[in-house]
């Protein structure tokens, strides 16, 4: 009865074993999938925001556009602002890219109406907290029609972590296209999928600054890729689990001889 519990437990072991061994080596070739994918993204983007700016994909390309393939694309449109409202993203400047600005403050998230008629979310730039309002920088709404020079973006990732807009006094953190639409009241059918990041500033110049406001070209273009270290991970995990499988086998393995002889020398 002894031998056929420890047959049992045995080899429910070793098939949980095998079973969470299948599991880690998994997810270490998916990271490394992830892996390839993000890098060749990396490459590609570095090219993409070298090449020639196109025109912004109206309202007929939107169904085909994918995010991975037009990310940081650089494009030009033509049209005038409407200022009536704007989105005011909570931003902290430490590193400008080559501006006269830093600190704390927020990007000016504002809809542009192009020529043709269809609209898109233009984020202007960057000014300091203490112009958020739009009655402090009156000098900065100009609505003359203009031509852009930016970068398409799409949404930002959210989940339930993410920290919630303040659309009372107006202050986000996590910018995704359809819920900033929503609140300037942009009609979604009319509005393109993506907002545009200004590759320079074209605001006006504000009290002697050396950058007009508000100040564009603050575009982050980074990726998190920590895919090796995840994959490393968990093969080490995978190798740490066939140590201690092996351990054990050593020692279920030998407890039974163990025994057997333990028996034979009582039998003498």
């Amino acid at each position: 009865m002894e031998k056929v519990i420890f047959r049992a437990k045995f080899w429910l072991f070793s098939l949980c074993a095998l079973v969470v061994l299948a599991i880690l080596i998994s997810l270490g070739n998916w990271q490394m999938r992830r892996l390839a994918w993000k890098e060749q993204l990396i490459a590609d983007v570095t090219s993409r925001v070298a090449a020639r700016p196109i025109a912004a994909p109206g309202p007929r390309q939107w169904a085909d556009l994918a995010a991975d393939e037009a990310v940081y694309r650089p494009v030009y449109l033509t049209g005038h602002y409407d200022h009536a409202r704007e989105v005011h993203v909570w931003f902290a400047l430490s590193n400008p890219q080559g501006g006269a600005l830093s600190g704390p403050g927020y990007m000016i998230m504002t809809p542009f109406i192009t020529k043709e008629g269809w609209q898109v979310i233009v984020n202007r730039g960057f000014v300091p907290e203490a112009l958020k309002q739009q009655s402090k920088r009156p000098e900065t709404l100009s609505d003359n029609e203009r031509t852009l020079d930016g970068l398409m973006r799409f949404d930002e990732p959210k989940n339930w972590l993410s920290p919630k807009a303040d659309k009372e006094k107006n202050v986000w953190i996590v910018r995704q296209v359809s819920e900033m639409a929503a609140y300037l009241g942009m009609d979604p059918a009319n509005t393109a999928p993506y907002w545009v990041d200004l590759v320079k500033g074209q605001g006006v110049d504000w009290n002697g600054m050396a950058s007009a406001l508000p100040q564009g070209g603050e575009t982050r273009i980074s990726f998190r890729n920590s895919h090796l270290q995840y994959a490393l991970t968990w093969y080490g995990l995978a190798v740490v689990l066939v140590i201690i499988f092996m351990l054990f086998l050593r020692k279920n393995l030998s407890t039974p001889r163990q025994r057997e002889q333990d028996s034979s020398l009582c039998d003498k």
